[in-house]
């Protein structure tokens, strides 16, 4: 996002503002590359990035530009407590694993193994830590973790077997919707058939199209409610659907907030002469499409979450959590 002009306070004196757009590649590298390319531009906000690999990679370029870098899906707990330029409207995935842990434990499942994407290590090495805190904190064990590399082609049918010999009782998987699919497709096609669960990493369609039926019943904990029925969501769904003909994924969802949370700072900025940081720091209440959005005073959104599982080939809701939220100063 570019401006005319920025002032002495940090706030946007011109009104014109200008969308720019360039492809981070989905790599770190890439990430570094689009944003040098946006800054030299004139950009003062970056929204961005899909991963939190890339976000990791890119943050001292932004940092050093003194430019605002807001995420949509980076939820890493690296990112957690840091006094810096980076904002994000995704929670910490801290309290995704909490939740997902004691979720296993409630379904008397006392042994775990997860997998995860090593080429996205600074999400799965946090969300793997937070789950196996939790639940050994309740009397589980985490069996094994074991990493692949989604870059290297991973022969899935082996690392199934693997997580298999383990002798755990559910598996967590950390990956993105097609990897994920097919992990669980493999696991059932050695005839096991163990309780899944996933991040929500692999929240969108592509999960249910590519796994079908070996993912059923599999659970997740994300921070909107994928049936709610709140009027700003069922048009967002409407409009999206008709204009690229599927539904909308996570990342879809959490761009538009994302944009929409940028622009009522941007809007502070001029009326109030506040900086960006600081306006974007006192977003209290932002109306989400499926509820409500606050900024703490580290950037991270603090969000309700939900319970989610695959049932007759669509996600559903299966409840609203309760979570002793640890992001929640201001």
């Amino acid at each position: 996002m570019a401006v005319d002009e920025i002032n002495a306070a940090g706030g946007i004196a011109g009104r014109r503002i200008e969308l720019l757009v360039r492809d981070d590649l989905g790599t770190p590298e890439g990430a570094r590359a689009a944003d040098r390319a946006l800054i030299e531009a004139g950009a003062v906000a970056i929204i961005g990035h899909m991963t939190s690999a890339q976000t990791m990679a890119a943050l001292d370029v932004v940092e050093e530009a003194g430019v605002i870098l807001i995420s949509p899906t980076t939820s890493t707990t690296a990112l957690d407590h840091l006094n810096d330029r980076f904002f994000r409207i995704v929670p910490s995935n801290v309290t995704e694993g909490r939740l997902l842990a004691r979720r296993a434990w409630e379904r008397h499942i006392t042994r775990i193994v997860i997998v995860y994407d090593h080429d996205n290590a600074p999400f799965g090495q946090a969300l793997t830590e937070a789950f196996t805190r939790q639940y050994q904190s309740l009397g589980g064990e985490v069996v094994a973790v074991i990493t692949f590399s989604s870059s290297q082609e991973p022969n899935m049918s082996a690392l199934a077997s693997q997580l298999q010999d383990t002798g755990a009782e559910g598996v967590f998987i950390i990956a993105s919707a097609n990897d994920t699919a097919l992990i669980a497709q493999h696991i059932r096609i050695n005839g096991w058939s163990p309780p899944l669960f996933i991040s929500g990493w692999a929240y969108t369609n592509i999960l249910i199209q590519t796994g079908g039926r070996a993912v059923e019943g599999a659970e997740l904990v994300t921070h909107f409610d994928v049936d709610s029925q709140t009027q700003p969501y069922r048009e967002f769904v409407a409009r999206y659907q008709e204009r690229f003909g599927q539904p909308p994924t996570f990342a879809a969802i959490q761009s538009y907030e994302t944009m929409m949370v940028l622009a009522q700072a941007i809007k502070k900025t001029e009326t109030q002469g506040s900086s960006l940081s600081q306006a974007l720091v006192n977003t209290r209440d932002f109306p989400g499409l499926t509820g409500p959005i606050t900024l703490n005073r580290y950037g991270n959104s603090v969000r309700p979450h939900y319970l989610v599982t695959v049932r007759g080939g669509k996600f559903t809701t299966i409840a609203k959590l309760e979570s002793e939220e640890t992001e929640t100063e201001n």
